[in-house]
């Protein structure tokens, strides 16, 4: 296995607090990018993106959006599901795929910005209706999830101070079936 990727993937940490400096088009483009590279069911495309580098469209938001109280990204994504799309396959929106080809984009989204030295964090606590409102989606896309993004600044001291807990994979990794109960007969 490529030991620069893993390094990547353990590296990336979650990144709330932000310069100002805006992120150029460029990098915003090379980050959604990767979005459509991300396995999908059926290789079907549902996800639509809309990107803001807007300071202003970004702080009315944040108002909605209590996951994002952490810090003001210089720029957002707003990853929707495309429903007129995924009619297609299914006839309602409980489409489970649909929302687990959301998380593998958003992954790639945060692993692109990451290479790139961009602070990424994905969020999933706001008001899709006021977020629709805000940036009149249309009834067909739903919001589902965000990735907000910017210049890292310096970690405040309180993070630096925070206990670092390490987790084993061997911790939730299940090897084969469950032992069976001896009381069920």
């Amino acid at each position: 296995m490529n030991s620069e990727f893993v390094e990547m993937i353990r590296s990336r940490r979650v990144v709330r607090n932000y310069t100002n400096e805006a992120i150029s088009e460029t990098v915003l483009w090379k980050i959604l990018d990767t979005a459509r590279w991300a396995p999908a069911a059926r290789n079907r495309r549902y996800n639509r993106y809309i990107c803001l580098n807007d300071k202003e469209t970004i702080r009315k938001i944040q108002i909605v959006s209590p996951g994002m109280g952490a810090g003001l990204p210089t720029a957002l994504i707003v990853v929707c599901i495309d429903w007129d799309l995924a009619a297609y396959d299914v006839m309602d929106r409980t489409y489970q795929t649909a929302y687990i080809d959301v998380g593998t984009a958003v992954e790639n989204m945060l692993l692109a910005a990451h290479a790139q030295e961009v602070g990424a964090w994905p969020m999933t606590s706001f008001s899709p209706d006021a977020v629709r409102i805000l940036l009149n989606i249309p009834e067909n896309l739903a919001p589902i999830m965000f990735v907000g993004l910017g210049w890292p600044a310096n970690i405040p001291n309180s993070s630096l101070k925070k206990p670092k807990i390490r987790v084993r994979i061997e911790e939730f990794v299940q090897w084969g079936s469950f032992p069976q109960n001896a009381d069920i007969e």
